[in-house]
This record gives structure tokens, C-alpha cells and sequence, in this order.
């Protein structure tokens, strides 16, 4: 992902305009030449000292050395090293650097190059550092390049455009974004990758009238408006930003704190920025591949249903639950909804609205470090739904909480069915 400095843009009349840059000869050139550079580099596992001296006369060559660099950026992050971490380099380098000490403390002339090698192998036979010749075979510089993720040229100058956004995401007090497709599919992958980014929005339905356009409108919290731990919130938002770029339909507009200035960031999907994410649906993160893991293995009444469904709150604001479970005698399906540890606005409503319509099949789980907050829990205790068919966890949560939290809310709609 580019950093701040990497980034090229200008504002005007108060909104930001990233600069995107088009796939002419010039840049292609640029982009391709920087790739095969850092796959021959992988192939010999080149050490990264000389990789950076390969990439030096292209980098002080570019016409645009900012756009250079952050080419030079992305294709790093697409790289992987290794070093020989097996060996204590530096109780080895200590043992090497105590026996030259001991060679030069006698009174005899300095010895030269070969017979310098020579007495250090004889103090030290077995040290793996004379050996090779790597005494500081430990540094960053000395690091091997093992993979590089390839790609063409056309897909890093994407990749770079994709990043511009990114980058400039991370300085959002708040996101608007409106999204259409004609296939409602698409839309509930949109909001699958809200729940995995574990991003706070508020989605309403806002259909047009009259079309098979099916859209939503969501307002999503920026990093900027995120107190506690807003850094990792907003590398969360940036890396959801392209999955947005798949919908055929997209309209953004995000307040942006930028160089002491509050400015506006809008773009549509006339920009054409595409999506680096093939495999999304074939991607669990760990944590939910563990729960689903436990889930499946320790329980037989219950299931992990596929088929997440919009539910409907107050408004217009729709609800997109973060897991849904049916069990498998009667049939009964029930969601569950996660307000992680920058979730607290939009929780008190949330069990408000719970509370005045008990017919809703949803539970809610709300991680211990919002609790740690006096306000919301106090909330928490008072709140009936909560206590009933809520639950706290830490960082995700636990089988036998879930499945508790299911049973009684399965026998509140049983009862609530049968009076």
C-alpha cells in the first residue's frame, strides 16, 4: 500500500483530485522494466543491497521520480525475503570480532589479507560466518529475495491507481458510498467485505423506482473518526476500498483531513479503477475459519448457513449480519451481528430497536474492549435484549457462547410464535 509521501494529488475549490496515471508507452515501459528487474532478482535470490543498486538507475532516470518510487513501493510489497535466521549472528560475530582483538594485541607486524583469514579460521574452525563470508549476513540489505508475486505491467499501473485512493482513505473522517447492481449477489459481497474489514456503516436501501437497478447507500466511519486504534482502522478501510471497484455502479464521496486542510474526495465509477481482489470469495480470514472449524465439529443441532440475508431495521437502514445459523431440526434461522472494538455508535440503537421488535431473529455479540468503556457498559447491563440473548467475546467469538445465545433467542420466536 503507497504512504502518504508517494502519493501525487492537488486539490481545487476544496475537493481532492488524486492523479491517476493513464497507461501510455512511457509509463508501461517504466512499469515493466521494474518488474523484470525484481523476478530476475527472485529467481537468483538476489540479496536486497543489489537489488536496490539495480533499481538506483532507473529510480534517478524517471521523468516522474515520485511515481517511480511508488511503483518501486508497491512491487516490495509483492516481495518476499529470507535470512539464514537458523544462526545466532550475533553471538557468532562476537566470537569472530573477540579473536581478531586477540590476533591484534600481539606485538608482531599486522598480518595481510590471506594470513588475516587464515589466524581468524584457526581461532574460530567451525564459526559459519568465516566460512561464507557473511559476517553480516544478518542486516536487512543482506537479505535474500525468495518470491516475488508477478504481474504484468498493466496490472501494477492499475494496482497504483487503486493505491492513490487507498493511501489518501487512510486521512477519511467519514465515507458515503453508494453502490447498484442488478444482481443483489453482488451487493451482499459488498457488504461481506464490511463485516471482514470489520468497517462501522450505517446501510439503507435506495433502490431506484422503476429499474432492476437494486442499490445501497452506506455512510462508513473514516480512520479520522476513530479514537481508539485508528491506524489499524484505517488500513482496514483502505484495503476494502477496491472491492468497490467490482460493482458496475459506485458513487464515493469521503471527507479527507489533507495537508492541514478538510477537503472532499469524490469518485465514481467513471474512473475506471478496477479491483486487484480474483479470489474473494474463496477467502476466509483465520479467525472465521477457526469458528467455523469449532462450530461444525462441536455442535449437531446447529448449522453455519450460507444464505446471509438483509434484515430490516428502522427506516430505511437495512442490517447485514455477520453470521447466520439454522438449525437443523426445525428449521429456525437466526443471525448474528458483531460490533467490534470501534463499533460504538450505532449499538445502543441497535439493542433499542431489538428490544421494541422481539420478532427479529438476531443475536448480538460485542467485543470485551468496548465494554471496557464505563457508558456503553452500563448500556450493556441495562439492556434487556442484551442480557437475554447477547453476549460479550474477545477478539472472536466462542462456540459455546454462540450456540447458547441461540438457543434462547430460537425458544424466545418459538414462544413469541406461540403465545
Amino acid at each position: 500500500m503507497l504512504t502518504k509521501p508517494l502519493v501525487t494529488a492537488f486539490c481545487r475549490n476544496g475537493v481532492l483530485f488524486p492523479r491517476f496515471v493513464v497507461a501510455t508507452d512511457a509509463n508501461l515501459d517504466l512499469c515493466q522494466r521494474l518488474i523484470d528487474i525484481y523476478r530476475e532478482a527472485a529467481q537468483a535470490h538476489t540479496p536486497a543491497g543489489e537489488l536496490e543498486d539495480f533499481l538506483k538507475p532507473i529510480l534517478n532516470s524517471a521523468k516522474n521520480r515520485r511515481f517511480a518510487l511508488a511503483l518501486k513501493k508497491l512491487l516490495d510489497d509483492r516481495s518476499e525475503y529470507s535470512a539464514n535466521s537458523a544462526l545466532d549472528y550475533p553471538a557468532l560475530r562476537k566470537e569472530v570480532l573477540d579473536a581478531a582483538a586477540k590476533i591484534l594485541k600481539g606485538d608482531g607486524e599486522l598480518p595481510k589479507e590471506p594470513t588475516w583469514q587464515s589466524l581468524l579460521l584457526k581461532e574460530c574452525p567451525e564459526n559459519p560466518l568465516l566460512l561464507d563470508g557473511q559476517l553480516y549476513g544478518d542486516l536487512p540489505e543482506n537479505d535474500c529475495l525468495q518470491n516475488f508475486d508477478d504481474l504484468t505491467a498493466e496490472q501494477l499501473l492499475s494496482r497504483y491507481n487503486t493505491g492513490l485512493v487507498q493511501a489518501i482513505l487512510l486521512s477519511a473522517r467519514e465515507m458515503k458510498l453508494t453502490v447498484g447492481a442488478t444482481d443483489a449477489q453482488k451487493l451482499r459481497r459488498i457488504c461481506q467485505y464490511l463485516r471482514f474489514f470489520q468497517l462501522l456503516a450505517q446501510v439503507e436501501n435506495a433502490d431506484v423506482p422503476g429499474t432492476r437497478l437494486k442499490c445501497l447507500k452506506m455512510t462508513i466511519d473514516g480512520p479520522a473518526g476513530i479514537l481508539d486504534q485508528g491506524r489499524r482502522y484505517g488500513l482496514q478501510l483502505a484495503t476494502f476500498f477496491p472491492a468497490v471497484c467490482t460493482l458496475p455502479t459506485w458513487e464515493l464521496e469521503a471527507e479527507i483531513r489533507w495537508e492541514e486542510k478538510d477537503v472532499m474526495l469524490k469518485l465514481d465509477d467513471s474512473s475506471h479503477l478496477q479491483c486487484p481482489y480474483h479470489n474473494f470469495s474463496a477467502y476466509l480470514p483465520d479467525e472465521l475459519q477457526l469458528f467455523q472449524k469449532h462450530f461444525q465439529t462441536l455442535n449437531a443441532d446447529w448449522r453455519l448457513a450460507d444464505d446471509i440475508s438483509f434484515l430490516k431495521a428502522g427506516g430505511r437502514e437495512i442490517v447485514f449480519p455477520d453470521f447466520s445459523f439454522r438449525n437443523r431440526h426445525t428449521r429456525v434461522a437466526i443471525q448474528l451481528e458483531l460490533f467490534h472494538r470501534w463499533h460504538p455508535r450505532g449499538l445502543k440503537e441497535r439493542l433499542d430497536w431489538l428490544q421494541a421488535h422481539p420478532q427479529t431473529p438476531l443475536i448480538v455479540a460485542v467485543e470485551r474492549t468496548l465494554a471496557r468503556n464505563p457508558d456503553t457498559a452500563a448500556m450493556l447491563e441495562s439492556s434487556e435484549y442484551f442480557q437475554n440473548f447477547g453476549f460479550l467475546y474477545r477478539d472472536y467469538p466462542t462456540v459455546d457462547k454462540t450456540l447458547r445465545a441461540l438457543e434462547k433467542r430460537c425458544q424466545a420466536l418459538e414462544n413469541f410464535k406461540n403465545p
